[in-house]
């Protein structure tokens, strides 16, 4: 399998993924892992409606983690293009534990809710949001945040130990 982009998103698929991502890195499928999504006939539909409008050629799956671990893990997809999406650090962690191998992880939006603070304009993180990363970090994987590939990258390390000293 060829991941050119694993990212976290809660907002999953939406014009900065399949346009600004998907220009640059060209593949040829985004696969959404979640297992609520895809057991809801309705949402997943949503999301795979993005196909029809995406400017390239492009595969949508929307998958439960057991689909996403079976379909990543099959011979037959080594040569594809894959964009990953997940909704939080707690999914992506799952899918690590499960033995996706992984470098690097885009943290692409992580919106506000009550009780998270700001770690970028476009990432607000709790303390389990932060465990979660730090246990990541201790898997040597490195962490950034970066909503469109020509914006500035943040490393969510550093981010997280600047949000100590405020």
């Amino acid at each position: 399998m060829s991941l050119v982009l694993i990212r976290i998103d809660d907002r999953l698929i939406h014009g900065q993924v399949v346009v600004g991502w998907g220009r640059l890195l060209k593949p040829g499928r985004i696969i959404l892992c979640s297992d609520t999504i895809a057991e809801s006939p309705w949402e997943k539909e949503i999301y795979m409606g993005a196909e029809a409008m995406s400017p390239y050629p492009l595969s949508i799956s929307v998958f439960t983690t057991e689909e996403t671990m079976a379909f990543l893990n099959n011979e037959l997809n080594e040569q594809e293009k894959i964009i990953l999406l997940v909704e939080t650090p707690e999914d992506i962690l799952e899918l690590i534990k499960r033995g996706i191998k992984m470098d690097k992880i885009n943290v692409g939006g992580m919106h506000y809710k009550q009780g998270k603070r700001r770690l970028a304009p476009y990432i607000f993180v709790d303390e389990r949001d932060i465990k979660l990363f730090k246990e990541i970090d201790q898997m040597e994987i490195e962490l950034e945040g970066r909503e469109v590939p020509t914006g500035k990258r943040i490393d969510i390390i550093k981010a997280i130990e600047s949000l100590k000293q405020q």
